[in-house]
């Protein structure tokens, strides 16, 4: 990861804490930048980056910050096992685009 990427991931991070008002997407408790994980509701996998490109997977849209792994893969939203909601996420991102 480059010095761009890591400034970019921990603005990111400092909006979403910002937007969900320092609590954990999922379960409410207390998260800072520092504390907090970016979960990725459509995987950041290889097949779905190129699938989709980058502005459809890091969109704020897919995004939340969580306190956990067991909250991250609580948010997970791929689009084998939930197809319909996957579909509605990425059409309400693209409409954003």
């Amino acid at each position: 990861m480059t010095e761009r990427e890591r400034l970019e991931v921990a603005e990111t991070k400092i909006r979403k804490c910002q937007e969900q008002n320092y609590r954990c997407g999922v379960c409410g408790k207390p998260i800072t930048p520092q504390s907090c994980q970016l979960a990725h509701r459509i995987p950041k996998t290889k097949f779905l980056l190129s699938k989709y490109g980058k502005q459809i997977i890091h969109h704020d849209l897919n995004l939340v910050a969580v306190c956990s792994l067991k909250c991250n893969a609580s948010v997970l939203c791929d689009p084998k096992t939930r197809p319909t909601e996957a579909k509605e996420l990425i059409d309400e991102i693209k409409e954003q685009l």
